[in-house]
């Protein structure tokens, strides 16, 4: 895992702040992440059983 970030390890709780401030320098495995789609693929493009159950009309 260090060896991704060329930075010294974090030593005590200035870890935290310091890890979030190196993250926004590499945005090459920031951006792809999101841009993945990942989530997408799970849903069927055009069936959405969650907004039509039941094509009959709830009488």
């Amino acid at each position: 895992m260090n060896a991704m970030t060329t930075e010294p390890p974090p030593k005590g709780p200035g870890a935290v702040p310091s890890d979030p401030e190196p993250l926004p320098r590499d945005p090459v495995p920031a951006e792809p992440e999101p841009e993945e789609p990942g989530p997408e693929p799970k849903e069927p493009p055009g069936a959405e059983p969650d907004e039509h159950p039941s094509p009959e009309p709830p009488d």
